[in-house]
């Protein structure tokens, strides 16, 4: 093989790791409702008859969690592109078969997690968005990148704009209206008698049907595509932004720019998380109106905000947190095992602890379970080079064995 091929390079960007170990930490906090409830229940809203505990803790995570943490992910996703181009190229090595090699291989995980383990995966979003980004934006311009990824962020609620306005629109026309009311409600209906049979699937069905099951939920991603998928190219662009304009390269002489960044991002959009919040309490997310739209955007806006805050603050304090270094060394492999292990407790075919685990435990439940997966980590790479997930991608990707064991000196 040529002394140019490409291969997995050792150095590493801690302040990386350290950043994917806190938005593993993230993702688990918001992941845990998705592990107790079905993922068409996502177009309800919060879970109704919670105590005030569980209200008080699901008001904790939508506010300060979801929304901020894949954004996180995803712009670390694309940062970790843009570092695998600029070390091919220094090393006159090829780059594109290898790379497209490697999402191919991601498809697979993702196809793999959403049939047999959780269909709230993610991994099969990032590959096929992670394709379209190589085929179309290759060779964006630094300068440009920022403003295709506010494209691909803004796109769905331009769209969710305009099907408001229009509904809003039909609204004034009497016959219209009952018309439409009359969908609307027939659409929620349907939707309320696919939950609780997802419910029953989970709590009392086979693997076998929870197979079944998670086919139709992967259709009913599928449905939302554009919808989960723009917004994840778009921070694939911001993360590839923030490599090649050298901020996450090189961050200690961007201090000023994520300190700015920290206060800027976790202030404005902590009061929009809030005031996001505080709207979608009385909005019908089945219907497309205006208040929707608005406090869809808020979301949006708050997410994109808090993420960036989230990104810097952590960025600045990368040397005090380096503890968390090896849970993002392995995140793959850690974000698989959050899923696999979590549904095996909780489904069914496991040791069925559906409808068991309130709202307000899965707090600190979350914050236990990722400390145990940093003691891991930290036991496992001590041991070995790669996680295991990350072991068979990279040796899947070169197609070439990776050596796995650490060499004792």
């Amino acid at each position: 093989m040529s002394t140019n091929a490409m291969h997995p390079v050792l150095d590493r960007h801690i302040h990386l790791d350290v950043l994917r170990g806190f938005a593993l930490l993230g993702i688990l906090l918001v992941n845990f409702e998705w592990f107790t409830r079905p993922m068409q229940a996502i177009m309800l809203g919060s879970e109704p008859g919670l105590a005030p505990i569980d209200q008080a803790a699901d008001a904790l995570v939508t506010i300060f969690g979801e929304g901020k943490f894949y954004p996180i992910f995803s712009m670390l996703f694309g940062a970790g592109f843009a570092l695998m181009a600029d070390r091919a190229m220094r090393r006159a090595a090829p780059f594109w078969g290898v790379y497209l090699r490697r999402l191919l291989i991601l498809m697979v995980f993702g196809l793999v997690h959403s049939l047999l383990i959780w269909s709230g995966d993610i991994l099969l979003i990032y590959a096929i968005a992670g394709g379209f980004m190589c085929l179309f934006f290759s060779r964006t311009p630094e300068r440009r990148l920022w403003k295709w990824a506010l494209f691909f962020i803004a796109l769905p609620l331009l769209l969710m704009w305009g099907a408001s306005a229009m509904v809003s629109l039909a609204n004034t026309q009497p016959e219209l209206r009952t018309e439409l009311a009359a969908e609307f409600a027939a659409d929620e209906r349907n939707l309320l008698d696919t939950v609780a049979r997802a419910e029953t699937i989970h709590a009392e069905g086979s693997f076998a049907d929870n197979v079944v099951q998670r086919l139709d939920d992967l259709r009913f991603k599928l449905v939302y595509f554009l919808f989960w998928a723009t917004p994840v190219i778009g921070y694939f662009l911001i993360g590839r932004w923030l490599i090649v304009s050298d901020r996450l390269t090189h961050p200690q002489d961007h201090q000023l720019y994520f300190r700015r960044w920290r206060a800027r991002g976790l202030s404005l959009g902590l009061v929009l998380a809030v005031a996001a919040w505080f709207l979608m309490q009385d909005i019908n997310a089945m219907v497309p109106s205006l208040g929707a739209a608005l406090g869809t955007t808020l979301v949006t806006l708050a997410g994109l905000l808090m993420a960036l805050g989230y990104l810097s603050a952590v960025t600045l304090a990368a040397e005090r947190l380096r503890v968390l270094a090896p849970a993002g060394q392995m995140a793959l492999s850690n974000y698989l095992i959050q899923s696999l292990i979590w549904t095996w407790l909780i489904y069914g075919h496991g040791l069925g602890l559906w409808g068991e685990i309130p709202r307000w435990s899965q707090i600190p439940l979350a914050l236990g379970f990722f400390a145990l997966q940093v003691a891991f980590s930290h036991w496992w790479l001590a041991r070995f080079r790669y996680g295991p997930a990350e072991w068979l991608w990279r040796s899947l990707t070169y197609w070439e064995r990776q050596p796995m064991r650490r060499v004792a000196h």
